[in-house]
Parts: C-alpha cells; structure tokens; sequence
C-alpha cells in the first residue's frame, strides 16, 4: 500500500461508524460531514462519529433554496433539519412539491425524486416520472418520452425526447445533462440537445475511448459534484467555462463494485474523497503530499548528508543519484573509496568541488565525482566536514580539535585551528569572520581572524545536532533531547515544544522562501512560521503553530535522520531534500497545502452524573452533582495532531490554559457554588492570535445551607442562643459575684487575724532583735574589753611564767571565739549588704599567721605563708579575717610536731585559698559533711566554728572544701568566685 499515491482510512461500525451503511454523503455550512445511514443520520467530524435519530432509516440528505442548510427523509416520511451542526425534528409532514423546502416527494402524481446517483431504488421502483432537481422549487421532470423544465410550480417549457433510462440523467449548476448508451455527454440547452466535450486526466487511459460506453455516474445533487468512475478509476468531472466537461483523477486502483459503493464526496483542496459503502462503512482516501526516494535495497535507503548533483539532482554518500523525478543511478567511483564513506559528511566547495570523509581519511572529488582529485588520511577520526563560502574546508575531530584547509590548493595542508573544539556535530558561517560550531557538549561562536572563542551560555551540555542562519544575528539552533532555540539579539531563548514534545528531538531545521521553517525530528516533520518565532523570542507573542506532517502525508516512516552535515538541502529551484530512515524526502514547499483547523467550536452534548442535559451556552447545574462532562467537537478532517483545543476556567480565580483530552471532554468534579466562566480556545493556525474561543457560562446552586432562608433561620437561632448565653452568663456572673464576695470576707477576715498575729510576732522579734543588740553591746563593753585588759597583762612572755602563759593563751582563744560571734551576730542580725574591698591575700594570711605562731610554737608547729606578695582579691576583708582566723585555728589545734602551710592561687574565675596541715586529721564523716553542706540540714558537728565558717562564706560568694592529705593531715580549701561577689 505504500506505493499508493493516497492513504485510505475505511471506517465501519468496528471503529466508530455506527452503522455500515452509507447511502449519501453531505456537507453543511458548520465543515461537518452528514452521513445517510440505516441507523439514523450520522455526522462526521473527521475523527469521530455522532449519531443522531438513530431509531430511522434516512432515506436520503438534500439542500434548501439557499443551500445553506441540509435536511434528510427518513423511511417514516419525517424531516430532519440540520442545524449549528445538530439535528431538529419536523412534526409537519408535506406531501406535495409545494413543500419542495422541506420534501421532495408527491404519491398522487407517481413522482421520484432523484437526487443521488447510482440509486438504491433503481431495480424496485417504476414511477410514472422522475424529478431531477436544480434546486428547491426548479427542476426537470422525466417522462418516459418527454422532458419538462418546472420553475416554482410553473411549467416553462417541454419537449419530446425518446428516454432509455432515467437514471443516466444529472444536473450541474441549473443545467441538465444526460450520459448516453454509448459513453458520450449530452448537454441541453432547453430542448436542444448537445454534445458534449470531455477533457482532463481520463483521456490519458488508453482504454477511454474503447470503453467508455461502461462509464458509471455517481452524482451527488446536495454537493453539486459528479464523479465517472471507469475501470477502478474514479474522476472528479467539473463545468468548464468553455461549456466542456474537465476530469480529474480522484481514486484509482479501486472496485467500487465489489465494494457496493453509494455515494461519493471530494475536496479538492486536499484531495481528500469520501466513499459510502452500501454495506461496507466509509472510506476515505488522501492523497498523498510527499513521495520520497528511495532505491528499495534495503539498508541502503537510510539516509544522512546529501550534495546537490548537475542541474536538480541529489547525490549521497552512498554513490546514489536520485533526480527530480525520484529516478537513481549509481555512480562507480564511491565503490572504490577505501573505507567506504561513512555518509554524515558531504560538502560542495567554492569550484563546485565535492568533499567526503571516511574514518580519518578525507577525499576531495571532481564536480561529476568521476575522480578523486585529493585524499589525506589523518591521525585522528574526522566527524565533521563544512565548506564554507570563504574557500576553506573545516575538520572536526574527535580529540584533536578542529583543523581547517584551503580548498583551491592542489595539495592542501590541514592546519590546527584550536583543540578546544572536539567532536564537532555542525558547523555554519554568520558573517565572513563568524563561525558557529555546535559539538557533543555545547555551541561556540567563532570570531576567526582573533581565534576567539564564546561558550553559548545555556547550552553547555547539549548535543547540538545543526545550526541554520538564514541571516546575520539570527541562529538557529536543534538539539537532541533539548528542544531547539533561537540566539538572536544577543540572547538565547528556548522555543515552546509540541503537545507531545517530538520537538525535543529536533534534528534539522531549514527555511523557506515562503516563510516557514521546515523541523525534522525522530516522529515526523513540523512546518513553522518563522515570524511567530521571532515573535515569540521577543516577547510578542504567547504561543507558536506548528504544522504536523505525519507517515499519512506520504513518508515511509516518521523518523527523519540528523547528526549529518548539510542536515537539509535547498535546491536551485527551491526545492527542499531532507534525509530519513527510509528514503530521500524531497518536495517544493509552495505547492504543499496545509489543512488548518478553521472551523468553529461546538458543544454537543453536556453530561451530568450520568444523564444528559441541554447543550446551551449558560447551564445550571445542582449544588451536590458528582461530575459534569462536556463534549466539545470542531469539524476538522486532517491529521488529529494539528489540532490544538485549551481551556480554562475563570471561576477559579485563575489563568491557566489546560489542553483539552483527546475525546474531546472537558470534566469536572464536584464544585462550590457559584458562576463560572469556562473559557475553550482553539488555535486556528500561523499567526499571532489566531485562535477561536467559545464561552460557556455555567451556574452551580447554592446548597441548602448556603440559601437565604437557612441564612435567617441561622442568623435567628444564633440571636436566640446569644440572648439565653447572655442571661444564662449573667446568672452565673451574679452567683459568682455573691460567692466571691461571701469568700473575700472570710479571707479579709483571716487576713486581718494574720496581720494581728505578724504585728505581735513583729513587736516580738523587734524586742529579741533590740535584746541581742543590747546582748552584743553588753558582750563588747563587759565582756571583751575586760577580757582584752587581762590578756595584755598575762601577755608577759619574758618572766617564763608557765602558768601566765597558759592564762594568755586561754583569754587569747576567748577573745577571737567572741570577736567572731559578734562578727557573724552582726552580719545576720542587721543584714547589711557586704562590702567589698580590695584584700592582698598574703598580708591577711600574714596577720592570722602572726596571732597563732607563738601557740603553734608551743606545739612545735610550723607556720608558713607561701602566698605571693601583692596577691589581691575583691572580697569583704572582715568576714574573709573571721573565716582564715578559724581555719587557722583548727589547723593549730589538730597539728602537733608538724607544718601548717598557707597558700592562695588564681585558678580562672576562682581564688583557692588553702591550709595545709599534717596534724591528725579530720574525720570523714564531718570532712563530708562540710563537702556536702546543705542549709537545711540541722545537725551541727563538733561546735559551731565550721558552721560560721560555712555560712560566712555563702556571704561571700565562698564555699569549703575539705581532702585528706596522702600521707597524713587535712587540706582545707577556701575557694571564692571572684565574678560573682556582692
């Protein structure tokens, strides 16, 4: 079938027909095609069916007085009227020519109307005359001997004419026509009868005129159009001006016989007829637009790069020439080549010369290719040739870089342009001193006379698979996996894909002379106006066209070929040569069609949870639906892809243009309530805003809880249950209040009882406090002085008096034991705030050593103060005094024969102060205890002393820590916090 200059697409009730019968074939005004059908009238939108009335037979389609709409008879006598692409039922039911509008038809008179040939009814019925239209109240009655012409119920004239068959009779335009017995063409001008001439294609079939007494007619009245079908050939026959008939061939190769063909439409525009089957659905044949080359050697029919050959011929690297007609020859010189050519490189230099590589050997051959002229094989693989127009030949390598020649020399030199560029896939001049070079990794601009190279920011990993300049500051650029993009005016900008993104796969790209640019890619063949591009890459327009050609069109496959230089050819008549898996795809852009999707939108159906609702462009839908389907359809008979339908929905606060599905449905689940602009565009073709777009209104109702009436009765509940909360609160707040106030009483009353007792423990605490002050003067004044007089006068160390001596050191040990206890009575009796001073930490310790040396003396104990002179610290020199005083007075009591040392360090944040003796000890259960002291703990061991010291140092931010020495003795450690003293 591929070598059928058409594709054919036969429809039956497998794939969407209805029913197989398909008696007339119609159009209507809308684009639709309407379908006579056993099982109702059928509408036919190109890629889907409709089925209308489907419970009547049509009996047959015909036109009004203006043609402008259609109507149809069914087996029960109704009329069916086609309107905005829908169907309406008569109820009327004429039954006399009068009513010729709506129909043909009169049972009295024994009058069949014909209006389609060949007829269903042509063996079953014999009317006395049969009525040939020319439109709604003119036509041609034929008799069995006489023809009268009827306008508007008048006769206007008649004549004898002897009548073989009725059924040879036809009208074009107002004119009546009749094929005779021996396939010749009779025009009557009124009564006279004239021959008449046939022209066109079916006088090129030889058997013409020795048979075209067998020529069938197939007229379709409504179309106005009437075909000769003649030995599985099938014409299109049209009036000519002259008077004279021309034929255009339409199908061939086809039985219509045997497939019980009915009726037939044609477009001519694309070359498309329709064929109804009496019994077998409906065909639809397509002409085809492309017809590639190929030599039907398998393998060999892949193709990659290609030259220009003699005067419109092609070349390959396979040694085949194909000329315009698509005719090949083989030339002999490539079987020679060493290494056979690897058919990505081909190139036509500045003499006509043609270049060709192989591996990493390069060959220069004459303008005939009968000879090699030049080779040179190189050190590394060339993937890449271009000849510019400079007179250079560029070599891209795999590692080494890129290396040029001059192509005019006899015995060329490559030389090293740069090794930054390797793999090269494309190159292509801007200007005389710009090059691009796309690579595996990346595109680079050249500026050669500098040896400057630009990395193309963006495309830094991209396989660049061609780079095409049609002129200065505009490059285009395809990638494999990337889509293609456009570099102009100093910016990169990516172009928009496809619906199905073939385009990501872009091998080459090529213009025009009308203004389109021509994409290659692995699924077909794209066509784009250059302008919308632009437009695009400068922010003028949103959206781009493409034009889909598919394998239907023609092809032998839909993967067209890339990574070749030239990737495209454009030939000196225009022509454009693109390579692909299967054949050579050469045509002339001009005299390709482009069947735009023009025609309007239409919603023919709206479906609600499963029921249908009436199709109108404002509907009003319940609140608590579950889904909401419209069906949408437009009239285009192309290829599908070229059809492109967005919508959007307003309602939703949003402009987001969705694609429509490919049943063309648009679905929605359940909605709030509301209105909502449903917005359907769909895209006409090139061009900025060349859209169509259809607006359907649809309301979705309040739900109960959301309508007036719940509204007040909310609004009334919620007034009532705000009274009886407000009456409800101000009992309880009243209750509250008459509890609360009988609470503040009693708690007055207590408070008053309590600040009776605080007063008397007041008054109390003030007489103890006045007593122990009186206590401590009492102390100081008969106590302490007295006691300071007697140890000055037993303090007479020069008589060796023992007895004194022990006097001395008794009244001694009394003194300090009561100057502490006043100290410490003092500080906690009057809670003055401690005063800090600065203390050197060595005199301090000097003084206490100088009080007890004479008794440690006595005991044959040492004391030694190693703390460094000038050892200062902030602290409260009273208290510190009172706390060494004690340490060192234990240390003396405890330590017999011995050493007491004394030592202050800086440890950080801290001054240690320690004493060190090596006299008995102290116990480990009160060594714990002072370790672990705690305020709340009531048990005091041996004395008070350490129970002063302990406290004295929380005053100043001092704690005690006591170790037993290794060998023997205790060290007591003082340590202060010197950030954090009062």
């Amino acid at each position: 079938m591929d070598t059928l200059p058409y594709t054919i697409t036969h429809y039956t009730d497998e794939n969407g027909l209805p029913q197989n019968s398909v008696k007339f074939i119609a159009p209507d005004d809308e684009g639709f095609l309407w379908l006579a059908t056993e099982n109702g009238l059928v509408r036919f939108e190109g890629d889907r069916f409709r089925n209308f009335n489907s419970s009547s037979r049509i009996s047959y389609i015909y036109s009004n007085a203006g043609r402008n709409k259609l109507f149809a008879r069914t087996d029960k006598r109704e009329a069916i009227r086609v309107e905005n692409g829908r169907t309406v039922k008569f109820t009327r039911n004429p039954n006399t020519e009068d009513d010729y509008e709506f129909l043909i038809y009169n049972d009295t008179a024994f009058v069949y109307p014909v209006n389609s040939l060949p007829n269903v009814f042509t063996d079953v019925i014999h009317p006395d005359h049969f009525l040939i239209p020319v439109d709604a109240y003119d036509y041609y009655m034929i008799g069995m001997d006489s023809i009268r012409f009827i306008r508007k119920k008048q006769e206007q004239y008649r004549f004898k004419y002897p009548i073989a068959s009725p059924w040879k009779f036809f009208t074009l335009g107002d004119s009546l026509y009749q094929l005779t017995e021996n396939g010749d063409v009779t025009f009557f001008d009124k009564d006279k009868p004239v021959n008449v001439i046939v022209r066109g294609d079916i006088l090129h079939y030889p058997a013409y005129r020795s048979r075209k007494k067998h020529i069938q007619l197939y007229w379709n009245f409504v179309a106005e159009q009437l075909f000769f079908y003649l030995d599985e050939r099938c014409y299109f026959v049209e009036a000519l001006p002259d008077g004279s008939l021309g034929t255009t061939l339409v199908v061939e190769d086809f039985d219509f016989t045997q497939q019980s063909i009915l009726s037939i439409y044609y477009t001519s525009f694309n070359k498309r007829v329709y064929l109804g089957s009496r019994s077998k659905g409906l065909f639809v044949f397509t002409w085809k637009q492309f017809h590639p080359f190929r030599t039907g050697e398998g393998k060999t029919d892949v193709y990659y790069a290609q030259a220009p050959f003699g005067d419109d011929s092609i070349v390959t690297p396979q040694g085949i020439v194909f000329d315009a007609h698509g005719k090949y020859s083989s030339l002999p010189l490539f079987n020679g080549v060493k290494g056979k050519y690897d058919n990505y490189s081909m190139q036509v230099d500045k003499e006509g010369n043609i270049w060709g590589k192989a591996d990493s050997n390069i060959y220069k051959m004459n303008a005939d290719c009968s000879e090699i002229l030049w080779s040179r094989e190189l050190h590394d693989v060339v993937k890449q040739l271009y000849a510019d127009n400079a007179g250079r030949l560029w070599i891209g390598t795999h590692r080494s870089g890129l290396y040029y020649l001059s192509t005019k020399d006899e015995n060329p030199v490559p030389l090293l342009y740069s090794a930054a560029i390797k793999d090269a896939s494309y190159m292509q001049l801007e200007n005389a001193d710009t090059m691009w070079a796309g690579t595996e990794k990346g595109l680079f601009r050249i500026q050669i006379s500098k040896n400057r190279i630009d990395t193309i920011a963006g495309l830094e990993e991209a396989y660049v698979r061609s780079v095409y300049i049609p002129r200065k500051d505009e490059v285009w650029i395809t990638t494999y996996g990337n889509g293609f993009y456009l570099h102009h005016q100093k910016r990169l900008t990516p172009l928009p894909l496809d619906k199905l993104k073939y385009l990501a796969f872009a091998h080459c790209i090529i213009g025009d002379a009308y203004g389109y640019l021509w994409i290659t890619t692995n699924k077909g063949l794209f066509k784009a106006s250059r302008k919308d591009l632009l437009a695009y890459a400068d922010w003028k327009q949103t959206l781009v066209y493409y034009f889909y050609y598919g394998k239907s069109q023609g092809f032998f496959t839909n993967e067209f070929n890339g990574g070749c230089q030239p990737c495209a050819l454009t030939l000196r008549n225009g022509d454009i040569s693109l390579p692909s898996l299967d054949g050579i795809v050469r045509f002339s852009p001009g005299t390709l069609n482009h069947e735009l999707p023009v025609r309007k939108l239409f919603l023919d159906e709206v479906e609600l949870d499963g029921y249908s609702l009436p199709a109108g462009d404002t509907i009003s839908l319940p609140n608590n639906f579950l889904q909401f389907k419209l069906h949408i359809s437009t009239p285009f008979f192309g290829d599908n892809y070229n059809t492109q339908i967005f919508y959007s929905l307003d309602g939703e606060g949003k402009d987001v243009w969705l694609p429509v599905e490919s049943n063309r449905t648009i679905s929605f689940s359940s909605m709030p309530s509301g209105t909502y602009r449903l917005r359907i565009r769909k895209i006409n073709g090139f061009g900025a805003n060349n859209f169509i777009e259809k607006t359907i209104v649809f309301k979705v109702a309040l739900a109960w809880f959301e309508t007036a009436w719940f509204r007040i009765l909310v609004l009334g509940l919620l007034a009532l249950s705000i009274v009886a909360y407000l009456r409800w609160r101000i009992t309880s707040i009243q209750y509250k209040t008459h509890l609360l106030e009988t609470r503040v009483s009693d708690r007055t009353r207590e408070l008053k009882q309590a600040l009776e007792y605080l007063q008397a423990s007041e008054n109390k605490l003030r007489k103890q406090t006045l007593m122990q002050q009186r206590l401590i003067a009492a102390i100081t004044h008969d106590i302490k002085t007295p006691m300071k007089f007697l140890m000055l006068l037993s303090n007479n160390r020069n008589t060796g008096d023992k007895s004194a001596k022990a006097v001395y050191d008794a009244l001694y040990k009394m003194y300090h034991l009561v100057e502490n206890l006043i100290q410490y009575m003092k500080t906690h009796i009057k809670g003055e705030r401690v005063v800090l001073e600065a203390v050197d930490l060595h005199d301090l310790l000097e003084e206490k050593a100088g009080i007890f040396r004479p008794i440690a003396a006595a005991r044959e104990v040492e004391i030694f103060n190693n703390t460094e002179p000038g050892s200062k610290v902030m602290v409260n020199r009273q208290l510190l005094a009172v706390v060494m005083h004690n340490l060192l007075d234990n240390a003396v009591k405890y330590t017999t024969q011995g050493s007491i040392r004394m030592e202050a360090v800086h440890q950080g944040n801290e001054v240690c102060i320690k004493f060190i003796d090596t006299g008995i000890g102290m116990q480990p259960v009160l060594a714990d205890w002072v370790n672990q002291y705690n305020a709340t703990d009531t048990q005091v061991h041996n004395g008070i002393g350490l129970l002063i010291v302990i406290e004295l140092l929380l005053l100043i931010n001092g704690r005690l820590n006591v170790t037993a020495n290794k060998d023997t003795g205790t060290t007591v450690s003082v340590i202060l916090d010197i950030n954090n003293s009062n």
